[in-house]
C-alpha cells in the first residue's frame, strides 16, 4: 500500500475594523474545570467528554433570550471528543482537558485541550476518536467606549457595530494503527474587546515508528458563518442636522447586515499515511 503524506496549514480566517466580534466579560464568580487523563493498556479503550457553555451581558439573563436587548451580546461555546476501541489492541492515551471562565486575555484559552493517541489493533481491531469545538457569538450594536480600553478605538468607529458569527472545526481518526496528536482551543470571555474572539483545531497523523505509518482513515473539517453591521447611526441615515442627544442610545443606534460570508472546507485521507497535518484557525475582532 503507498504511503499518504498530507500536509495542511489552513485556515486562517480573520474579520477586520469593519467587523465586530467583541467576546464577553466574565460573570463575577468564576470557575476551572482541569481533567488531565493517561492510559495504557491491552484490551478495550472508551473515553468521552462534552462541555455546553452559555453567557450573556443581557441584563435579563439567559432565560429572556431570544430577543437580545440593545447594547447586549450572547456567547455559546461547545467541545466534544469521543474515543473508542472496537476489537482488543495496544493503546496508549493522553489528555490535558483545561476549562477556564475566566477572563482571558491573548494567548489564553477558555477551553484548551492536548489528546495524544497511539494504537496497534489486535486481529483487525481499531480505534475511532472524534473531536469538535464550536464557538457562536451574537450581539447588538453598542458604543465602542464601553468595550474597548484603547482610547483612540472610538476615533474609528464611535459604534460596534452588530454581529452573529459563528465557527466550528473537528477532526475523525478510524485507524488499525494510529500515531495521532489533537489540540483545541477557543477564547471568547475577555475583560475587553481589545483581545480577539480566536478559535484552533490542530491534528497531526504520523508513523508509529520510523517506517511504520499510521493506518485507516483522518478527516479533519471546518465550517464559518460571518454576518457583520457596520455601525451606523441615526445621524448617517436621518442628516447631520438631527441632533442625536435628543434620543436614547435605544433610538440613536441601529445596524442592518452588511456582510455575509460562508466558509466550509474538509480534508480526507484514507490508507497508510505517513502524515496527515491540518492547522485551522479562526479570528474575529474589532481590534486586531
Amino acid at each position: 500500500m503507498k504511503k499518504i503524506v498530507l500536509v495542511f496549514i489552513t485556515l486562517i480566517l480573520v474579520t477586520g475594523i469593519s467587523m465586530a466580534d467583541r467576546g464577553i466579560d466574565p460573570v463575577p464568580e468564576t470557575q476551572g474545570i482541569v481533567t488531565s487523563t493517561s492510559v495504557n493498556v491491552v484490551g478495550n479503550f472508551a473515553s468521552a467528554s462534552e462541555l455546553q457553555w452559555r453567557i450573556t451581558d443581557d441584563p435579563f439573563g439567559l432565560p429572556s433570550i431570544p430577543p437580545l436587548s440593545i447594547d447586549s451580546a450572547i456567547y455559546e461555546s461547545t467541545y466534544t471528543e469521543d474515543t473508542q476501541t472496537q476489537g482488543v489492541g495496544l493503546m496508549l492515551y493522553d489528555k490535558e482537558l483545561d476549562v477556564e471562565t475566566s477572563g482571558q486575555i491573548s494567548g489564553q484559552w477558555n477551553i484548551e485541550v492536548t489528546k495524544q493517541i497511539a494504537f496497534v489493533g489486535i486481529d483487525g481491531a481499531y480505534v475511532v476518536s472524534t473531536d469538535n469545538i464550536m464557538v457562536d457569538g451574537a450581539g447588538t450594536p453598542t458604543l465602542t467606549m464601553f468595550d474597548v480600553i484603547c482610547p483612540f478605538a472610538s476615533d474609528i468607529s464611535e459604534i460596534f457595530p452588530a454581529f452573529c458569527n459563528r465557527a466550528e472545526a473537528g477532526s475523525t481518526i478510524d485507524m488499525t494503527i494510529a500515531n495521532v496528536r489533537t489540540t483545541t482551543t477557543d477564547r471568547f470571555v475577555m475583560p475587553s474587546s481589545d483581545h480577539t474572539v480566536e478559535l484552533n483545531h490542530d491534528i497531526r497523523v504520523s508513523e508509529l515508528v520510523a517506517d511504520v505509518p499510521s493506518v485507516g482513515l483522518a478527516s479533519a473539517y471546518m465550517d464559518v458563518l460571518i454576518q457583520e453591521g457596520r455601525g451606523f447611526g441615526i445621524r448617517a441615515a436621518f442628516g447631520a442636522g438631527i441632533d442625536q442627544t435628543d434620543f436614547p442610545v435605544q433610538q440613536r443606534i441601529f445596524d442592518p447586515l452588511v456582510e455575509r460570508i460562508e466558509f466550509s472546507e474538509e480534508t480526507t485521507a484514507d490508507g497508510a499515511i505517513t502524515l496527515f497535518e491540518k492547522l485551522m484557525h479562526y479570528e474575529s475582532g474589532m481590534v486586531r
